[in-house]
């Protein structure tokens, strides 16, 4: 007998295979920033920069602008300068990965178990917190790790710097996507509780 088509286990599996991928290529952002801070033997530190985003002020001791002139380097940075580097780099990485493992994990009880199974909301619930959240805080230490590197290379860096940078990468569309899957989630839970059994 011909078993019927399954669109939630090929899109567990399309989803599998993306977060693989993802996986591998945020694995190597890791080892790479860490190879850089010469933890690793045979490895040096590589120039740092960051990009000016407006910032006029004079430059600090070893800092250098960039020939095109949109980006500010130093050669010996600091570690302060390379944890800063790391951080406008990995935490959204790091975001973008669990959203995909959690998003994998959603769709597998779905297909496993099907999409009324009392497991499905939990997992849509913890999917819908994630992304709303963990955009927010991803999207925060990429800016406040920016803020921190260009003050350390320009001198009078306003300290709301890492505000108006904030603002301008927030992933509103992980807001917009959070706050629907938390209330799909509250949806299927409450039309569980309903359709539960009658006395």
């Amino acid at each position: 007998m011909r078993t019927a088509w399954n669109p939630l286990r090929s899109l567990t599996g399309v989803t599998r295979l993306v977060t693989w991928i993802f996986g591998i290529g945020a694995m190597v952002v890791v080892i790479a920033n860490i190879a850089a801070l010469g933890w690793l033997p045979g490895t040096g530190a590589n120039p740092t920069c960051v990009e000016i985003g407006g910032q006029a002020g004079p430059l600090e001791q070893g800092a250098r602008v960039t020939p095109s002139g949109t980006s500010v380097c130093v050669d010996s940075p600091s570690a302060t300068q390379r944890i800063a580097d790391i951080g406008d780099q990995v935490p959204q990485a790091l975001f973008a990965l669990g959203a995909l493992f959690l998003l994998h994990r959603f769709l597998r009880t779905a297909s496993q178990e099907g999409p009324s199974s009392d497991s499905v909301p939990g997992r849509l619930s913890t999917l819908g917190w994630f992304v709303l959240v963990g955009g927010a805080v991803s999207a925060l230490l990429f800016a406040v790790s920016r803020h921190v590197l260009r003050a350390s290379l320009i001198s009078g860096v306003p300290s709301s710097d890492w505000l108006d940078e904030w603002l301008a990468v927030f992933p509103w569309w992980s807001t917009a996507v959070g706050v629907a899957a938390v209330t799909f989630a509250y949806i299927l839970r409450a039309s569980h509780v309903a359709s539960g059994p009658r006395a």
